[in-house]
């Protein structure tokens, strides 16, 4: 397990022994489900024995991730962080935050046209501009600023770790206390490098929140209305219990938004450079419903079915995170006539469930308009039961602004070069907690000098 592609390994035994399988990994049990019916009957129907969390030994006690929302185990502490994000991430208060994503695919739109080589960069630039303002009140202009350097830094050493719950220290805890200056014990090392940079990434933009509460500065934020909330304004008294967990929470949000947003984008590219047709089909009906003489917004979602049709199909064909994170089982259980021990990690095969069904690896977006049995991505990607993401309405949302614009705005092609040699760019994935596709050139330019003055009008007008 934590290979690149477990995903597969997992789609195969599924394949050959049915939709719930249950295996033992170094006398670890675990549980795989590859059906949305076997993950709604346990993570929703039975969610109050199957919430919590395994014991991540790696991720949590040597990487220091034990304060994130995503590892915490379920109970109190759990409910706690749940709540902190759900006041501000829940459907109705996640509108609050269109115009600041609206404001930064301005941005992008402007950097597209700039430097549209660059276009990878671009999205890890727009997800650092939407969340950390949202989280902590904190500009951000560019990849290069010290606070994204710091949580990218943190994120790229962890996912190089594996799958969470899968590596040899969380099946054999004991290894933790290996000593680190022995020639096996790279792992404990690369761990704890990794903590040091989880411990920034944490605490410095916090930090820098409660020294403007305490000037009277801070713009309001996920993080200071917490303080405020939960922790007395005009001390907010270091390493108190709930200031512990709000830092944590925080953390969280930008590790889990950042790489699956530029994961999902990346794939939207590739998918409208493999499929022409499919890309002057959205752009078509992008023109007729909004035409060419405003950008489009979220107020227009419900009138362009196709473009909602191609992000399913986005998610659908290469879903970013295509195992989630694994729940464990707090108490003995049975399902189907199999009993599944306490303590079971228990899997979903999110890659399984959204490739059954026709021709799964062509990208035909129009599956979701023709297949009514076919399940929604939307209600898959995001996970299930207690421990669905709290993000999925602003991480949504994000993705269908930059889409709409892109679409509105941009030709997507292949490069030259491939196009003379009449090939087009490989589609293969990389990554193992989150999947990326393998690095690719294509051709971004705007669709022409009218477009480019209505981006740069549209940008000047805009408050920053």
């Amino acid at each position: 397990m934590g290979g690149d592609h477990t995903e597969v390994l997992f789609q195969g035994w599924a394949n050959k022994y049915g939709d719930v399988v249950h295996v033992r990994i170094l006398n670890q049990p675990v549980v795989i489900l590859s059906t949305l019916e076997a993950a709604r009957d346990l993570f929703e129907k039975r969610s109050s024995i199957y919430s919590d969390r395994p014991r991540f030994v790696l991720l949590s006690e040597l990487m220091g991730w034990h304060s994130a929302t995503t590892h915490t185990r379920y109970g109190p502490r759990f409910r706690k962080h749940r709540r902190f994000i759900q006041q501000i991430f829940n459907q109705r208060a996640s509108a609050a935050f269109h115009p600041i994503q609206q404001r930064q695919t301005l941005v992008l739109l402007d950097d597209l046209i700039r430097t549209p080589d660059l276009f990878v960069r671009h999205f890890k630039r727009f997800a650092a501009a939407t969340i950390f303002p949202i989280t902590y009140g904190l500009p951000i202009t560019s990849v290069d600023d010290e606070l994204v350097k710091l949580a990218e830094e943190a994120a790229t050493l962890t996912v190089e770790s594996g799958s969470p719950a899968a590596t040899l220290v969380d099946f054999f805890p004991v290894m933790r206390h290996i000593p680190t200056w022995l020639p096996f014990a790279g792992f404990k090392r690369q761990a704890l490098k990794t903590r040091m940079a989880v411990n920034k990434m944490m605490t410095v933009p916090f930090d820098m929140v409660k020294k403007e509460m305490r000037s009277g500065q801070a713009p309001p934020s996920f993080t200071s209305k917490l303080l405020e909330t939960y922790c007395d304004p005009s001390k907010v008294a270091p390493h108190s219990e709930d200031e512990e967990e709000i830092k944590g929470a925080a953390g969280t949000l930008f590790a889990a938004a950042e790489d699956t947003t530029v994961a999902v984008m990346q794939t939207f590219v590739l998918a409208m450079v493999r499929n022409p047709g499919v890309f002057r089909k959205v752009q078509d009906e992008m023109d007729r419903v909004v035409g060419t003489e405003r950008l489009p917004t979220l107020d227009d979602r419900g009138s362009l079915p196709y473009l909602e049709c191609v992000l399913k199909e986005v998610l659908r064909w290469n879903p970013p995170a295509p195992l989630g994170l694994p729940h464990r089982l707090m108490e003995d259980d049975v399902y189907r006539g199999y009993h599944i021990p306490k303590g079971a990690s228990v899997f979903t095969n999110i890659f399984a469930i959204l490739q059954d069904c026709f021709q799964p690896d062509i990208f035909r977006p129009e599956r979701h308009m023709d297949e009514s049995d076919l399940p929604d991505p939307r209600d898959v990607v995001f996970g299930f039961g207690r421990r669905i993401c709290p993000g999925r309405h602003f991480a949504e949302s994000s993705a269908w602004t930059m889409m709409a614009n892109i679409i509105a705005t941009m030709d997507i092609s292949r490069t030259p070069r491939d196009k003379e040699n009449g090939v087009f760019p490989e589609y293969d994935v990389i990554g193992s907690f989150v999947r990326h596709p393998k690095p690719y050139e294509c051709s971004i330019r705007p669709r022409s000098a009218k477009i480019t003055s209505l981006i740069q009008e549209a940008k000047t007008n805009a408050e920053f």
